[in-house]
């Protein structure tokens, strides 16, 4: 039995299990039990908040969208939870109709039936990542409550046995030798090497202004994740930093003298203005990994070969080379070293793969008896 179990009151199981009976039968048909069995006035003085006031919702999600929590997430963050957000209004607009109440799709045994679907530990956790980030806010800002009970239900857990996909030194040198044959082929080979060369995320690439490059320094800043509106200094080996320098003077050559110059874009559609979007840069990149010869089709599927194996390659290639991991967790810029460790277990795998190419490991010990 999960040691919590015997810690719970009465009251909190109590009202579970009112939940449940609420959730099988219907707010309607139970209110009219309750009427029934006189209990109605009682009842009705007890109930929360929540229980009392009602919000559909449609509104919730309105109130969601303007609020501090969401408006306070990384672009990539928000454009999730907006996926998530409309998977799970079409999913309650199937089972309880057109915009229910909030109370109606919030309790344990509606949430659970959502998540059940779901095999894939990472997916279910990230799912329950946006419904505890939406629903708290919700519940706190409407109903004055936390969601404390629901977490139990909204576990969030990672899959420790799945490792960083990486991409190996032949299909680094195919992805770079095709991005200089197709379009836009000077900044797309400068956008790759700039990856490789630093480690860096794709939302920080991609709002790298050219006030952000010193060379004298070896270095760039960027709005780490997590941080906005901050800028943290991330290093860059010298070939990238040359490349990036180089690309900045093909593109602004001569206007230099300009007064926003420096808050230009460097990766950008129109003149610097603002940054090159997200998905042009995972279209460019998802159509050289479809055409590389070096890549097996499997890893060609979503959520397997992506612009961030780039950043796990950066990492990966820097512990074969023998920089130690506590070293490699300031130049990702960790918060934690439990994050750069899960590449150890890759760097492992790679070993074994090495001495299995050791020519005396093809020999067989039968072959001496």
């Amino acid at each position: 039995m999960p040691f919590y179990d015997e810690a719970v009151p009465n009251g909190v199981l109590l009202e579970e299990a009112i939940e449940q009976l609420a959730e099988q039968y219907g707010p309607s048909e139970f209110n009219q039990a309750l009427e029934r069995l006189e209990w109605i006035t009682a009842a009705s003085n007890m109930l929360s908040p929540m229980q009392q006031d009602q919000v559909k919702l449609l509104d919730a999600i309105t109130h969601y969208y303007s609020s501090d929590t969401f408006q306070g997430l990384a672009e990539s963050s928000q454009l999730v939870y907006k996926y998530e957000i409309n998977l799970f209004l079409k999913y309650c607009t199937h089972i309880k109709g057109e915009n229910p109440d909030i109370k109606e799709v919030s309790s344990a045994i509606f949430l659970k039936d959502y998540l059940a679907p779901v095999n894939k530990l990472n997916t279910r956790s990230k799912k329950s990542a946006f419904l505890r980030s939406f629903l708290g806010e919700v519940f706190e800002h409407f109903f004055k409550s936390k969601i404390d009970k629901l977490k139990r239900t909204l576990s969030i857990e990672v899959d420790k046995n799945k490792e960083p996909r990486a991409f190996s030194k032949q299909q680094l040198d195919e992805l770079l030798r095709l991005v200089r044959l197709g379009r836009e082929a000077y900044r797309n080979f400068t956008i790759i090497w700039s990856f490789l060369g630093s480690g860096i995320r794709l939302s920080e690439l991609c709002t790298l202004q050219v006030g952000d490059v010193f060379p004298d320094r070896q270095e760039i800043l960027v709005r780490g994740k997590g941080k906005k509106g901050y800028k943290q200094a991330n290093k860059m080996t010298k070939s990238s930093l040359d490349a990036l320098c180089s690309y900045i003077k093909f593109r602004y050559k001569g206007l230099e003298n300009e007064s926003d110059y420096l808050n230009w874009y460097i990766f950008s559609d129109n003149k610097g203005q603002s940054p090159l979007h997200e998905s042009t840069i995972q279209k460019m990149f998802s159509a050289i990994i479809d055409e590389a010869q070096t890549i097996p089709e499997l890893d060609k599927k979503p959520y397997h070969f992506s612009v961030h194996s780039l950043r796990h390659s950066f990492a990966l290639y820097l512990l074969e080379s023998g920089v130690n991991i506590y070293t490699i967790k300031e130049l990702m810029r960790h918060a934690w070293l439990s994050s750069t460790e899960v590449y150890l277990k890759l760097y492992d795998s790679m070993l074994v793969d090495a001495i299995d190419k050791h020519p005396l490991a093809q020999i067989k010990v039968s072959d001496f008896f």
